[in-house]
């Protein structure tokens, strides 16, 4: 595919695209209520803006309107974000 071109999915590829999306989003929600939780202290009011997963030493940094936090394994840990994170 030339850069800059879009190419339609086909039916079958767009119907596993969306369901793939629809798990990764509830997913990626629910990560975001772990971590933040742990992050603030609290139960968070707010809705995801941004999620980053970088593979293989798993990290999601997510990023809502009052922060950002991160779910990193190896270790297993949430924490506030680094700069530049």
């Amino acid at each position: 595919m030339a850069a800059g071109n879009s190419v339609q999915l086909d039916d079958k590829e767009l119907e596993d695209v969306r369901a793939l999306t629809r798990e990764v989003d509830a997913k990626l929600r629910r990560i975001h209520e772990i971590t933040m939780n742990h992050v603030r202290g609290e139960k968070g009011k707010y809705r995801p803006k941004q999620a980053r997963f970088i593979f293989d030493n798993i990290r999601v940094v997510i990023e809502d309107e009052s922060g950002c936090g991160v779910y990193e394994d190896p270790p297993g840990v949430c924490r506030p974000c680094r700069p530049g994170e």
